[in-house]
């Protein structure tokens, strides 16, 4: 496989990048030498367990240098979501409620649920999230993922408590996340190539994959975190074991 007809590289940070605990071995280098040779390098992220600002502390600490404009985050879309409506909302989810503070509910009766990433939800939580959307609110999520891997272990990911409330209300999340065409929108507005000068490489067929193929790009799989083969229905175009092949 030839990596240099390619223009942007577009990267999705858990299990392709890092495991939320350490950089994958190789990334570093690849994404340097990406940069020494001039190519646009974005990274997109469903991320909620930390808030953007954690985020990119985070992974510069770990030694890879990630710029405030290279990141490309759900909070970001569901953010600019409520700013085109001007709508205030009820968070759940910890470090999402950090990057909305500007659009968190003050008078009590909330235009939206937003549901992120939430480390201590609980029944009360679920029964909390009940009423506000009986009261009429709107109910926004950052994701479906079933899982996430921090270091060598798996946690439920934020799809297990989106599904939850939409269990006990009877209501339908909006998700904002990849690959929604929400997110496809706004990552548009930041790729500076052609589709086929764009190659985008995730772990995750459902999400990374699958925003990849409806933006026409190129699409690579990962092994390195949640799936390790293509399905009946997602594709990608290739399948290495790691970043470090590029």
């Amino acid at each position: 496989m030839k990596f240099e007809k390619f223009k942007t590289f577009i990267f999705d940070l858990d299990g392709t990048i890092w495991n939320l605990e350490g950089i994958f071995p190789g990334v570093i280098e690849v994404v340097e030498r990406l940069r020494e040779e001039k190519k646009q390098i974005l990274f997109v992220t469903n991320n909620t367990f930390f808030s953007r600002k954690e985020l990119i502390e985070k992974i510069n600490e770990l030694g890879l240098k990630l710029g405030e404009n290279e990141l490309i985050s759900v909070s970001q879309v569901i953010n600019e979501y409520l700013k085109l409506k001007n709508a205030s909302a009820f968070v759940i989810g910890e470090s999402l409620s950090e990057d909305l503070a500007e659009r968190i509910d003050k008078k009590g009766k909330p235009d939206f649920l937003v549901v992120g990433y939430e480390k201590k939800f609980n029944i009360e939580k679920l029964r909390e999230a009940y009423e506000i959307l009986k009261n009429g609110a709107k109910f926004l999520a950052s994701s479906y993922e079933k899982i996430f891997i921090k270091g060598n272990e798996v946690f439920p990911g934020t799809g297990a408590i989106v599904k939850a409330i939409e269990h006990m209300s009877g209501k339908k999340a909006t998700i904002l996340g990849k690959p929604s065409d929400y997110m496809l929108s706004f990552l548009n507005m930041f790729v500076s190539s052609p589709m086929k000068e764009t190659v985008l490489i995730g772990d995750e067929l459902e999400s990374d994959i699958l925003l990849g193929k409806k933006a026409g790009y190129y699409t690579i799989l990962v092994k390195t975190g949640i799936d390790k083969e293509a399905s009946k229905k997602i594709k990608p175009d290739f399948i290495i074991d790691s970043v470090s092949m590029i």
